[in-house]
């Protein structure tokens, strides 16, 4: 495996609140995408390497081609663009109508391999993605499809999507992406080796605490003798 095959296989043991807890103490405390976008289903998780696709909706794209012209992309593209275990991010620039993605595109996703869905928009046939068991986190569900909607617009660039802590955080292609029920952290591949590894130890820390809080020793004691965050670095 190549070295980020293998930080996206030790990610997958980690949660996104452990994450989130070293991504605040090393200076990265604006890592956390919106709450609005929630898994389909409290038990999925991803974990794995973005895959960066943009869009909006059709008045935006109009409005921009009346300016300067530029080609929708097929959708199809998306396929094309997905490695195994990959995650595909869809910003969808604030459109709010339909679904960007259903369960023939979640179908064609799964069958490549495809390791999860995050988007800032919506998707449908969300029975049928749920039994797909592809991990898709999104900001709502709506019978409403694409077309004559929404447009595909770019692959393979930096995405903005919205954030909890901030207005935006910025998703770069690589990036490493983790999602579970409490919600989906960014971590920039420049700072993932470092963040895993600090995220490992301190699952290790937390798991010696509830160890012994299970064993009745009194909360304040155990935390004092279980720095949790003494390990980290800034970066």
């Amino acid at each position: 495996m190549d070295g980020s095959t293998t930080l996206v296989e030790r990610l997958k043991n980690l949660s996104s609140s452990v994450i989130s807890d070293v991504l605040d103490v090393c200076g990265y405390p604006n890592q956390s995408l919106s709450s609005d976008i929630r898994p389909l289903d409290r038990k999925m998780r991803l974990a794995g390497a973005a895959i960066c696709c943009a869009g909006q909706s059709e008045e935006q794209h109009q409005a921009a081609d009346a300016i300067a012209p530029a080609a929708a992309i097929s959708n199809y593209e998306i396929d094309r663009c997905i490695a195994p275990g990959g995650i595909v991010v869809i910003a969808t620039n604030g459109h709010s109508t339909s679904a960007v993605v259903g369960g023939l595109m979640c179908l064609a996703f799964s069958r490549r391999s495809c390791g999860g869905l995050v988007t800032d928009g919506g998707v449908r046939d969300i029975s049928e993605i749920v039994e797909l068991q592809l991990p898709t986190f999104c900001r709502y569900a709506t019978p409403l499809n694409s077309v004559r909607r929404w447009k595909l617009t770019g692959m393979g660039s930096t995405v903005r999507l919205a954030g909890q802590a901030s207005a935006e955080v910025e998703i770069q292609p690589g990036d490493l992406v983790i999602g579970d029920a409490d919600g989906v952290m960014i971590v920039p591949l420049s700072i993932a080796a470092d963040v895993i590894a600090w995220a490992e130890r301190l699952a290790a820390i937390e798991a010696t605490i509830v160890a012994q809080l299970e064993a009745g020793e009194p909360r304040e004691a155990v935390f004092s003798a279980n720095p949790r965050f003494a390990h980290i670095g800034r970066l």
